[in-house]
């Protein structure tokens, strides 16, 4: 099974949507995340056997007691790898330190499981992906997302089936924090 983990938050799923649905108009040619989807992986672990899940599950919830609730912000916009190559769309993340944080310990704590290191740690919510190469988004006048408080509360498993239709998400496990 594929699978990822995402942070769990009270994130105001419609204010966001409505930020996406005024850029799909700008950019039709970018596939955008269903509301549904809208989350902001700390980890992508790929093809995962159920063995390996269960080990995954502990670490989760070893790691969700360890750590207590905190508030970030989602501030502007931004691309990867750049505003001028954009083939990922995002809303970025101000104040993170506690979401690096969490990042590390999770990646640190995955590594003894085979799960490969990740190189940079870039909390960010991705709004979409360009379909036909990369867009160069200074090219556009695009609306500032305003800065909004989220509250971080735990972590979630969560498995992605990958459709025709895009991805089907399944929360496998929720680990609050302490």
């Amino acid at each position: 099974m594929r699978l990822f983990i995402a942070l769990k938050t009270d994130l105001n799923k419609d204010k966001i949507f409505s930020y996406e649905k005024n850029l799909m108009r700008t950019f039709p040619d970018v596939k955008w995340v269903e509301k549904e989807n809208l989350h902001l992986t700390l980890k992508f672990l790929g093809e995962t056997s159920e063995e390996t899940k269960n080990e995954v599950i502990a670490k989760l919830s070893g790691i969700a007691k360890k750590s207590s609730p905190f508030r970030f912000y989602y501030s502007g916009i931004g691309a990867f790898p750049a505003l001028t190559r954009a083939r990922v769309i995002f809303i970025g993340v101000s104040k993170g330190d506690a979401i690096v944080s969490l990042m590390k310990t999770i990646d640190a704590s995955f590594a003894n499981l085979g799960f490969k290191r990740e190189k940079s740690y870039v909390p960010h919510l991705t709004l979409g992906r360009a379909k036909n190469g990369a867009i160069n988004l200074k090219h556009f006048h695009i609306p500032v997302f305003e800065t909004t408080e989220v509250r971080a509360r735990g972590i979630t498993l969560i498995k992605s089936t990958l459709t025709k239709k895009g991805p089907i998400y399944e929360d496998i496990s929720e680990f609050d924090f302490a």
